[in-house]
């Protein structure tokens, strides 16, 4: 019994969310990235929010530039 407690507890352990996902940059560039925000738990402005960080490597921002699908967007790296 002791033994199928331990076991349970181990495969659970694997289940436990680490906290919140951020949305993942799928390819970009100085002038534009593509955001994918369907797993992650901050919506749509955690998108900006990828995107903005991007753009500031280049010292720039992002802005909207279209919806791709229904969980990516495409932003311009702008001045």
């Amino acid at each position: 019994m002791k033994m199928m407690t331990m076991l349970l507890a181990i495969a659970l352990a694997g289940c436990v969310t680490t906290g919140a996902r951020g949305p993942e940059v799928l390819e970009g560039t100085e002038n534009s990235v593509t955001v994918n925000w369907a797993n992650s738990t901050q919506g749509v402005s955690g998108a900006l929010t990828a995107a903005d960080q991007h753009c500031a490597k280049y010292g720039k921002h992002a802005q909207f530039a279209g919806k791709l699908t229904d969980f990516q967007f495409a932003y311009n790296c702008v001045k």
